[in-house]
Order: structure tokens, then C-alpha cells, then sequence
């Protein structure tokens, strides 16, 4: 986050990050607004595209083996129907 950035216009950009337990795990999920959707992204539950401007999900383990960094690293961009109905691997 920039210093001069306020953290309201933050969340308002990037969204409320949430704890979502899960079978699979616990995951931070926060909801990108379309106007903070910027980039193009390839959703791991369809395969297809997230454009630039559309609404979607960002999610990353909260549990990750190697740490919280590596985490943040490895987060996904997801269709928010992809998200909900995601098969779980056990």
C-alpha cells in the first residue's frame, strides 16, 4: 500500500479481506471490485479469463507450510461461482 493511501480507500479499491475455513483448508478471500480489476487473470477453476474490469475473488492459503509470504505469492484470482464450487481434495 502507498503511505499516502488512506486504509478506507483501500478496502474500497481491493475489498474486505475475509477467513474462509474450508475442507481444504483455511483461505484469505477478498472480493476485487471491478473498478480495482486492472489486469487479466486466468481462473484456476474454469481456466478461463478474468478481465480487466470484471469482478472476481482473490484467494491465498492462511495456513500455508512455508510461511505467509510464500502464501501471498502463490494467490489465485477466481471466478467467484469458481470459487463456490471448487471440488476439495483431501
Amino acid at each position: 500500500m502507498d503511505d499516502t493511501q488512506e486504509p478506507w480507500l483501500e478496502k474500497a479499491r481491493y475489498g474486505v479481506q475475509r477467513l474462509q475455513d474450508a475442507p481444504d483448508g483455511q483461505w484469505h478471500v477478498r472480493r476485487i471490485s471491478s473498478v480495482g480489476a486492472a489486469k487479466t487473470y486466468t481462473c484456476p477453476g474454469c481456466g478461463r479469463s478474468i478481465g480487466p474490469g470484471t469482478e472476481h475473488l482473490v484467494a491465498w492459503r492462511a495456513d500455508h507450510w512455508s510461511g505467509d509470504d510464500a502464501s501471498a505469492a502463490a494467490r489465485r484470482h477466481w471466478h467467484p461461482k469458481c470459487w463456490d464450487s471448487r471440488s476439495y481434495r483431501y
